[in-house]
């Protein structure tokens, strides 16, 4: 008798245990991160190396134009997955490479933006910015256009 009250109070245990895990399961769940641009851009498509290399401070153009990285550090989670998966480098040693760029090269470095809203507001009044989003931030914008899927939880 005592045998199965015991494995039943573990049980439970667990139960709690699991249910507090669920509850506090990282708002970021089923995110996905997404490449950015102005509805009235012409660019299509920007590949993973066309990408990379335009926020590492290196020039890129498309039909002519010059295109401008915009950094969204409005989350830091968000930075972070961008520039792990995406520029394959942690924050700090991105920064040196942004300032090692503009002093041995006179490059400029990106605009950040703290604030999501004047970031959005930025990319969708210029059509050669390139800036990076929440999904779920950016689908219902008319003034922005998703180019592709970056990363998903």
């Amino acid at each position: 008798m005592e045998r199965c009250g015991s494995v039943s109070r573990r049980v439970r245990q667990l139960t709690l245990i699991l249910a507090l895990l669920c509850a506090a399961a990282p708002s970021f769940a089923n995110e996905k991160l997404v490449l950015i641009v102005s509805a009235n851009s012409q660019i299509q498509q920007l590949d993973s190396l066309e990408v990379r290399k335009l926020f590492l401070g290196l020039t890129v153009t498309h039909g002519g134009n010059r295109l401008r990285p915009l950094l969204n550090e409005s989350d830091p989670h968000m930075k972070d997955i961008f520039l792990q998966n995406i520029v394959s480098m942690s924050d700090i040693t991105y920064d040196r490479h942004l300032l090692g760029m503009a002093l041995k090269q006179g490059k400029s470095q990106p605009d950040s933006f703290k604030d999501s809203a004047l970031l959005h507001a930025a990319v969708g009044a210029d059509p050669n910015a390139v800036s990076f989003a929440w999904l779920k931030d950016v689908e219902r914008n008319t003034h922005l256009k998703v180019l592709r899927i970056l990363w998903h939880d």
